[in-house]
């Protein structure tokens, strides 16, 4: 089983035929393509959180016409038809949002209006073409290898019930605490969880959320997890960490750059599961950046220089 995940793709940071990023993530030929976030960006540096003031009818053609741009751009356009083909058990596309394409950047969902909030959820689920059946955006899939069934893809969502970070400050939401509690407990199997925020790999994650973020902790205590997430403009691959058995992977920035001018980024990651290990292997601009093995018995990892 192959997943290829990425996150952050900015159409206005150059001409739609230099997303180049898209052909080579066609090449790898994987089963499963995760979208984690900033599908799109409703603003970007110098004009950030201008959609805070915007009226629900220019927020939701802004974000229509950007959604429609992104889509129609070559390379994504012929990934994205060629993986929805696949749709089902054995493959497909799947995928959470970040701020940039719930709202602006680093809304949390007690800052952004109701109907705004609505807006964001039945554009990403028309252009995704998902339908999950809760509030936000968080669902589960099964995974399969060889026409075997190996375990879930659990996707978060950490924008709709957000709060404005704080110790006691709310990230998840209580209904969506207990969904994460039913997945675990159903699931024996290969997990991995799928945010558009990360945890460590930025101050800007989930620990400025204590009790939400030790909530987490307690859940998968002692549970062999894959994190996959983006965000950053960067890659990066975490191991665990205290008590937790938790691989934080991060793959991001597939077409933008790390400041308003410079940093062009065509990042990318592939996670390739076969019972015996799952190698990680993080791509950017210049090629292999980062692979790493994960051996599934021990859950032990090593790096591959």
């Amino acid at each position: 089983m192959k997943i290829a995940f990425t996150s952050c793709m900015n159409f206005e940071a150059g001409p739609g035929g230099d997303q180049r990023v898209w052909n080579r993530i066609a090449q790898e030929q994987p089963d499963y393509l995760f979208l984690l976030g900033d599908q799109i960006y409703m603003d970007f540096f110098p004009h950030l959180e201008e959609p805070r003031q915007w009226s629900d009818a220019y927020f939701r053609q802004a974000m229509t016409d950007k959604y429609t741009a992104q889509w129609n751009t070559p390379g994504f356009k012929e990934l994205f038809a060629a993986m929805r083909d696949r749709q089902g058990p054995q493959g497909g596309v799947y995928g959470t949002w970040d701020d940039h394409d719930f709202a602006w950047n680093n809304a949390s969902g007690s800052q952004v209006s109701a109907t705004k909030k609505g807006i964001s959820r039945e554009l990403f689920a028309r252009f995704m073409q998902i339908d999950p059946p809760v509030e936000g955006i968080y669902y589960s899939i099964p995974l399969s290898h060889a026409g075997e069934r190996i375990g879930r893809a659990i996707f978060l969502d950490t924008r709709w019930y957000s709060q404005e970070p704080g110790d006691e400050k709310r990230l998840l939401g209580e209904a969506q605490f207990k969904f994460l509690e039913h997945e675990l407990q159903q699931e024996q199997g290969l997990v991995l969880l799928c945010a558009g925020m990360p945890i460590r790999a930025t101050g800007n994650g989930w620990m400025r959320y204590r009790d939400d973020y030790a909530r987490l902790r307690q859940l998968i205590y002692m549970r062999n997890i894959v994190f996959l997430s983006g965000d950053i403009h960067e890659n990066a691959f975490l191991p665990p960490a205290g008590a937790t058995k938790m691989f934080e992977v991060i793959s991001s920035g597939a077409f933008v750059t790390k400041y308003k001018l410079v940093g062009k980024r065509e990042n990318f990651g592939i996670l390739d599961y076969t019972p015996e290990r799952t190698d990680i292997k993080l791509y950017d601009i210049h090629g292999l950046e980062h692979h790493n093995v994960i051996d599934n018995a021990t859950f032990e990892h090593q790096e591959i220089r």
